[in-house]
């Protein structure tokens, strides 16, 4: 048994030998934090949007969404056809789904004081959802309560709403008496009932909503008292939770014998069908593969940190094999000589472990750094919890075993005589101890290629992105606002044409604005998607197919600041407003689909059952940010906003300086225009579009600066080896010196020791990084290229990148080989 003065004296001798190689124990230390900081990191985003996406709901595996089919692919349910699924659901006992709960996502206005002005209400993000929203999720409210069963059972809903533990924090600062007051929310008054768990944000993950509210307060809040009775207006998130022995398989099959009944009941639900699938947790999902790649390769450069480490330990205990030596021959066992570096090697991972602590603080928000700019309230913070502290306390430990137990044994394996004589030292480079470090570097260097390869595929990738024709031009130049006019409480579309025309012209004639226009969303956005069903004269759709299309309302000049081509007819201009004919512009895609190589000019279109005519055909362009950057253009359809109005605006404005030095003046001159509006995140149109390269911006980002470093580690790792093993080999040296050796060939020799270890470890990481590489394209389609032969660049200059510092790392030790004096040498034994 080891008493405490036997620990005491183990940390103290430690301590002390960590302090004579004060560098070494910096650089191993600094290595370990890195490696040990950036696995902890990886996980710490890996949980937050793979493993816990959905912080306080109970047993997500039992959720599933429900969705529409369409030939088109899926869409939302409206309101009446998720009452009647749900009620279908009940009369079968529910045998497949326990219940099932609906809910949309929507901004809002909320204020404290009824006497308080309309303009100082703070815009929130929040839900309206079915009454039993809660007790689907198996949420319960940490104040308070959740919504009663009847709640959304009445026509306008109860004036209730429940409150993030977020915003509970921030505007009643954690008071447990809230339930009860009384708030604002778009000018109606509510009384809040309950306070939801901390860190809860629904279904959607790393959405940070701060209310929910019955779903039949629609008509209160949001306006438009028909929706909840249009059966053909898809709006509606709905998903369940299964009932004890149903699966998948079994709510698909009951969602499609519904959807059969649902059609064969109301011909809005015609030709459409109902499905089961995997919760639908957001756009977040599609990250996941990339999430634990990401996590693989962070293993992979913590690999090669240890591995570099080991070495170092390896070579520090071939130059202590004296001292091991001479304690051996006092009388220590070997256990006791491996207890002893082992507690070295536990001193040096705690180091790495705080140093790691370090890095995961500083880099666990760095998503926010790539993350594109959007109204909606996206949650880039990740939160250190206990199973990240576990996980990085857990590697730490682990990497004592990895690098420090062969160290460890091997120290204790040493030669008494021979070295005590003088004679180990001059051999310890050509033992088993040299071929351990060299296939060590082998190994590193494999990783290192690997991890470079990989960041060179997505960076190739990123390339190919960014050079797809997006539809408009400039993008840096524009300024994007969005003016929401339903939040200000500006109700009527003559109200809101007239304010946004006069808006336009405000903006038009500030100093630095080359030309403003306004539109309903951002093209490759991240919201304000819009879909409307469209007929088209003479055209019989086949069954099945779907001809709902996303469709953008443009005011006058949109076309020309954004620069999109107009390739027949006009654009949408002055003279398309009230009494004058309904007209629309479609893309060269809605053209091609329906009318061939015929003149579409003069064609009329139904959108909305209001009779249109085509004065224009728009260049194809990229519209949802979640289809492939590479795919072709679907038909899109522009409607003119002096012709339809629309509750909210995103006003364009192309600078003819710097964009962003125009946001203030914009916000002035729409408040201007009315105090009630406000010119909500003002932004560049290139970030806001730049949502399709997320995936590989994140992952090019990631594992370039891990590449990086892996390639340091990898080079430190050679160079280490090859000047410790000529150091080792000094007699030697001098040996073939003084019988004729030339300088040039003693560093040829060294040089293709090194060249064996290098070329050993990049034709394994060449392998290595095939397999990943198609893995990374299985995985993520879109995000990172198959390897062609046009797409091999990536293994080209990683290989030559790691070859180059190879031979630089090589070059210097061959150098102080060929330096070697024959004479010191030999003398020295």
């Amino acid at each position: 048994m080891h008493t405490l003065k036997d620990v005491a004296n183990d940390l103290r001798f430690a301590l002390r030998m960590m302090r004579t190689s004060a560098f070494a124990t910096a650089t191993i230390i600094l290595c370990l934090g890195f490696g040990i900081g950036a696995t902890g990191t990886a996980f710490a985003w890996m949980e937050s949007v793979v493993l816990q996406p959905l912080p306080g709901v109970g047993d997500v595996g039992r959720l599933v969404s429900l969705k529409m089919t369409t030939a088109n692919g899926e869409a939302n349910l409206s309101y009446p056809d998720y009452r009647d699924t749900r009620d279908a659901e009940a009369r079968a006992g529910a045998r497949t789904f326990l219940d099932l709960a609906a809910f949309d996502i929507r901004r809002f206005t909320m204020r404290t004081d009824a006497a308080a002005e309309a303009r100082r209400a703070e815009p929130l993000w929040g839900a309206l959802a079915s009454a039993n929203y809660f007790d689907v999720l198996r949420v319960r409210p940490v104040v308070g309560r959740g919504f009663l069963a009847g709640e959304d059972a009445v026509a306008r809903g109860a004036p209730v709403v429940v409150i993030s533990y977020a915003f509970w924090q921030r505007r009643f600062a954690g008071d447990r008496d809230v339930p009860g007051r009384r708030v604002w929310i778009n000018g109606r008054a509510m009384t809040i009932v309950g306070v939801a768990p901390q860190g809860f944000c629904g279904t959607l993950a790393r959405l940070g909503l701060d209310l929910w509210m019955p779903v039949t307060m629609h008509a209160e809040i949001a306006g438009n008292p028909y929706l909840l009775d249009e059966r053909d207006t898809r709006w509606l998130s709905v998903f369940g939770r299964l009932a004890p022995g149903a699966t998948l398989a079994s709510a698909r099959a009951s969602a499609q014998a519904t959807g059969a009944q649902l059609a064969a009941r109301f011909a809005a639900d015609r030709d459409l069908g109902l499905t089961a699938r995997v919760l639908d947790i957001g756009p977040v999902d599609r990250l996941a593969p990339l999430f634990a790649v990401m996590l693989g390769i962070t293993g992979l450069v913590l690999l090669i940190v240890c591995s570099n480490v080991a070495n170092l330990l390896l070579q520090r205990g071939a130059a202590r094999e004296h001292e091991m030596a001479v304690r051996l021959a006092m009388g220590a066992r070997p256990t006791r000589l491996v207890r002893q570096l082992m507690t070295e090697s536990l001193l040096l991972a705690l180091g790495g472990v705080l140093t790691g602590a370090a890095v995961l603080v500083w880099a666990r928000n760095a998503l926010g750094a790539v993350m594109p700019p959007s109204p909606l309230p996206i949650v880039v913070d990740i939160p250190i919890d206990a199973r990240v502290v576990l996980v990085l306390a857990g590697v730490g430990v682990s990497t004592i075993f990895v690098f420090g137990l062969a160290p460890a044994m091997r120290s204790t394996r040493v030669a008494v005589r021979a070295s005590l004589s003088g004679a180990g030292a001059t051999r310890g480079g050509s033992g088993g101890s040299g071929r351990l470090r060299g296939a060590l570097v082998s190994a590193q260097f494999a990783l290192s290629l690997a991890v470079l390869i990989s960041a060179g595929l997505f960076l190739r990738r990123l390339d190919e992105l960014q050079k797809i024709d997006r539809g408009f031009r400039d993008p840096g130049q524009v300024v994007v606002a969005t003016v929401d006019f339903e939040l200000a409480g500006v109700e009527g579309d003559a109200t809101q044409k007239l304010l946004v025309g006069r808006m336009l012209e405000q903006l038009s004639a500030l100093p630095g604005v080359r030309a403003a226009a306004a539109a309903s969303f951002v093209p490759l956005g991240l919201l304000g998607y819009w879909s409307m069903e469209t007929r088209v004269d003479g055209y019989v759709p086949r069954p099945g197919e779907s001809t709902r299309f996303l469709v953008n309302w443009v005011s006058t000049g949109y076309f020309d600041l954004m620069g999109i081509p107009i390739r027949r007819g006009r654009a949408i201009d002055a003279t398309d407003r009230d009494g004058r004919l309904p007209v629309t512009v479609v893309n060269e895609a809605f053209a091609r689909r329906f009318w061939g190589t015929n003149d579409p000019i003069g064609r009329r279109i139904h959108v909305d059952n209001r009779d249109l005519t085509v004065v224009g055909i728009a260049m194809d362009g990229k519209y949802e940010f979640l289809a492939p950057l590479d795919a072709s253009s679907p038909p899109f359809v522009y409607l003119p906003l002096g012709q339809w109005g629309h509750y909210e605006v995103v006003l364009h404005v192309r600078a003819a300086g710097d964009p962003l030095a125009l946001a203030a003046s914009i916000e002035s001159a729409v408040e201007n225009v009315d105090p009630r509006l406000t010119a909500m995140s003002p932004g560049t149109l290139d970030a806001y579009s730049s949502a399709p390269y997320l995936p590989s911006q994140l992952a090019a980002l990631v594992l370039s600066v891990l590449g990086v470093a892996a390639l340091v580690l990898a080079t430190l790792g050679l160079y280490a080896v090859t000047a410790y093993s000529v150091t080792q080999r000094r007699r030697e040296i001098g040996i073939r010196m003084a019988l004729g050796a030339t300088p040039a060939r003693i560093a040829a020799h060294v040089l293709a020791d090194a060249a064996r270890h290098a070329g050993a470890g990049a034709v394994a990481g060449v392998l290595l990084a095939l397999v990943i590489a198609n893995g990374l394209a299985t995985q993520m389609p879109g995000s990172v290229p198959r390897v062609m032969v046009d797409r091999v660049w990536p293994f080209v200059v990683a290989s030559a990148a790691l070859g180059a510092v190879a031979v630089v790392a090589a070059f210097i030790a061959a150098n102080r080989a060929a330096r070697i004096s024959p004479m010191a040498a030999l003398r020295e034994e």
